[in-house]
């Protein structure tokens, strides 16, 4: 993108720049497919939080369902066009990120025979790759949204959170005229050209415990529920197994109940979700943060349209370095490696941008 064929674009992108120079909540985003980008300024320093829904703004919640969602109060909007331009990646190119691997396929094992041997059936583990690099966020902006015209692309600031950037390929939940869509992604396998991906038992599995878990909350809240898929998708260079939800809410229902039952989802948590709440507690090396969250625009009244994502594909931006989060199901037919290259493979997304 040259910066005359672009004035505007390029002009918003400063001022996202100096907001988080100037350590002031900002949010620029595009929602999958749009030909322009969004950005939401908050004037204030101060703090929010989507305690009870009830409020208008940008919401950024972390995987924790216990936690409120921080909640960036939109003083000002401002939209500006982007025209995708080509350009190249080199992500194949990246050195071989293989610090914590041992560990992770012990991690791995471990949840395999936990399965094995009792009522977990599903189990979503996580890492996170650390990548010493000068971080230009402007540069880092405009590859994102260059590369992910599928995906929904966001640069988030707050004091609160600190810097995110992401390509999720994931609905969480959308809500327009009391009417709700969502979906369940899960199923990975890598893209590989002129060739349609092979899904194996594991896949469909995982996939089917997300859709069942998502039919079972949703059914006592909503009417009309429709079902469509599962159907082969592909997010940038990976493939994914995809089914779509549509309902109608009861009068009773409001966008933060669904919230409530629905996250974390058996897709970034695992089935039974308390078994799977457990073992990645007392199991995973880290804390995700808002790695597996979900954010998005939140209206407040029915007939406006709230639309959350899962925060997926993402990472931590500091000066000097990036923090890449990656995970993905496992299962009692997951095998060790498959799983560590299926984060490896996950991992491309961001290192692409870099």
């Amino acid at each position: 993108m040259h910066y005359p064929d672009n004035k505007k674009f390029h002009e918003l992108l400063d001022r996202v720049q100096y907001a988080i120079d100037t350590n002031f909540p900002v949010c620029l985003y595009r929602k999958p497919f749009e030909t322009e980008v969004k950005a939401v300024f908050q004037s204030t320093r101060k703090v929010y939080y989507a305690s009870d829904f009830d409020k208008r703004g940008f919401v950024f919640a972390p995987y924790k369902s216990g936690e409120s969602p921080v909640l960036l109060i939109p003083d000002d909007e401002v939209k500006a066009p982007f025209t995708i331009a080509k350009i190249e990646t080199a992500a194949d190119s990246f050195p071989s990120y293989d610090a914590g691997k041992s560990e992770y396929l012990e991690l791995v094992q471990k949840a395999i025979d936990t399965m094995c041997s009792g009522p977990l059936q599903k189990v979503v583990l996580s890492r996170k790759i650390e990548v010493k690099v000068e971080v230009d966020i402007k540069t880092l902006t405009v590859r994102l949204l260059n590369l992910y015209p599928s995906a929904f692309c966001y640069l988030f600031f707050h004091p609160q959170t600190g810097l995110w950037i992401g390509a999720t390929p994931e609905t969480f939940m959308e809500v327009v005229g009391g009417r709700l869509k969502t979906m369940s992604l899960a199923g990975t396998l890598p893209y590989e050209e002129e060739q349609e991906p092979q899904w194996s038992e594991k896949e469909r599995l995982e996939q089917q415990v997300v859709t069942t878990f998502i039919k079972n909350k949703l059914s006592a809240e909503v009417h009309d529920l429709e079902i469509s898929g599962p159907q082969t998708i592909l997010a940038g260079k990976l493939w994914h197994l995809k089914s779509e939800f549509q309902a109608r809410l009861s009068d009773s229902t409001s966008i933060k109940k669904i919230v409530d039952l629905l996250h974390p989802t058996p897709a970034v948590c695992g089935y039974p979700r308390d078994l799977a709440k457990t073992f990645i507690q007392e199991n995973e090396s880290y804390q995700r943060m808002y790695y597996t969250g979900y954010l998005g625009e939140l209206n407040k009244g029915r007939d406006l349209t709230s639309s959350f994502y899962v925060n997926l594909r993402c990472m931590q931006l500091f000066g000097d370095r990036v923090q890449i989060y990656v995970g993905g199901g496992i299962t009692s037919g997951s095998s060790p490696v498959k799983e560590w290259e299926e984060t490896q493979n996950k991992s491309r997304t961001m290192m692409n941008i870099l």
